[in-house]
């Protein structure tokens, strides 16, 4: 179904913030991860994999506007994905705010300055004790998370040890 352009509701939905991780997969099975900030800023392929109704660009921007407008829990009925639980996305985000305040290039590297301030207690959800062959229990991020951080930044995890094995802790 398509909407007709409206500029009020363009407006209104260029200033409503949402702040939510989602992670989609296209037809293929490749899996992806979204951050939601402002619905006006996505690419088409972002509406595409978030929403399946509307027919064009706007359409797609009006449903995913109302189905975070109209309440908390955004339901799976319009919005494709798995959103990340606020704990998740609280912690990820604070990961990420890490690795750009510091202009860092490297997961280890934020993880050392993690482990520095001993602050690990702050990312409870998706911490853990990696394994990386001669290198075991040192603390990181599980691998699933490790992927959401690198879909969003859009960096890779090449150059490093591969892993092993991890431990949630």
């Amino acid at each position: 179904m398509k909407i007709e352009y409206d500029v009020k509701l363009y407006k209104e939905i260029a200033n409503f913030k949402v702040n939510e991780l989602v992670q989609v997969s296209n037809r293929k099975g490749q899996r992806s991860t979204i951050q939601i900030t402002n619905i006006t800023r996505l690419s088409w392929q972002q509406l595409q994999l978030l929403v399946s109704s509307g027919a064009d660009r706007f359409s797609k921007m009006v449903y995913l506007y109302r189905e975070y407008s109209s309440r908390k829990d955004v339901s799976e009925s319009v919005i494709k994905g798995k959103p990340l639980s606020q704990n998740e996305s609280d912690e990820i985000n604070e990961y990420i705010r890490i690795f750009r305040d510091h202009d860092l290039t490297k997961h280890h590297e934020v993880n050392d300055i993690i482990t520095e301030r001993n602050d690990w207690d702050k990312f409870k959800t998706i911490r853990s004790l990696n394994d990386h062959g001669k290198h075991k229990d040192i603390p990181g991020i599980q691998p699933h998370y490790f992927e959401v951080v690198c879909n969003i930044l859009k960096i890779s995890g090449e150059g490093g040890l591969s892993l092993d094995g991890y431990k949630k802790y």
